[in-house]
Formats: structure tokens, sequence, C-alpha cells
């Protein structure tokens, strides 16, 4: 028994994935129909900053410009200006409006920034009075 509970410990340890893949069919994704992107995009104030996904893999984010009947025209926000681009709704798998807060790490950094100056602070403080005072054999 001990063997046992023993190999199967070890097959879990060196195979950890062979469970979690699942069949080669869940990897397959089904495209959303452009019906569907086309009334989404229309209800999204023009001028938002987006996240898009498209069909061929292609990620960016972009300001809204149009919303029309075969696609919508966004301008990529990069550090090189780029022309704005027609995106059929049929090339679309991802589109949603980015976040105006910056995301979801935004809080924590924002946190961390103030207990770090915070922590800063109280030790220079400390530190300069124990230079005026002498505590430290100076």
């Amino acid at each position: 028994m001990k063997r046992l509970c023993a190999l199967l410990v070890i097959s879990a340890l060196v195979f950890p994935n062979c469970a979690a893949r699942g069949p080669a069919i869940a990897n397959q994704r089904v495209a959303d129909p452009p019906e569907l992107w086309r009334s989404y995009a229309e209800k999204l104030p023009i001028g938002s900053v987006v996240r898009i996904r498209t069909s061929d893999g292609d990620h960016l984010r972009a300001s809204l410009l149009v919303v029309d009947g075969t696609g919508i025209t966004v301008k990529p926000t990069t550090r090189v200006s780029e022309p704005a681009r027609h995106l059929a709704f049929d090339r679309l798998d991802q589109l949603e409006i980015e976040p105006l807060n910056g995301g979801p790490g935004a809080r924590a950094a924002a946190i961390g920034i103030g207990v770090a100056t915070g922590v800063g602070a109280f030790f220079g403080t400390l530190f300069i009075t124990c230079l005026l005072t002498g505590c430290l054999g100076g």
C-alpha cells in the first residue's frame, strides 16, 4: 500500500498537468457572431479607450472613432503614431472598454507607494533625530 501511495505521489509530481489539459477539442473557440459585436460596439461611447483582440491574434489598445455597419474604426494608442484602422466585426475576438482607474493592480500599487513613503519618512526622521542628539556616536 505504501508503494502504491508513493507511486501516485511521484506520478502527480512528475506529470502535474496531464488531467488538467482535458480533450484537445476544448482548445477550439467558437467565434461570436458579427451581429453581437455590432450591437455591443454601437453602445460604446465614441472616443473611449478600448482593448481589442482580433481573430488573427493581434492585441491592441485604441481609441474608438467610428462604428458603422461593417466594423469599427479605431486609432491605436502607441508611442509612435499609427494611422486609423478599420476592423470588421467578423475579425473581433475581444472588444472591451479599458477601465479608467488603471486596471486591477493600480489600487495595490498606490497602497504600496503610500506605505513605503510613510516608512521612509519615519526612518528618515528617526535618523535625523539621532544625528542631532548625538546618539549615533558622532
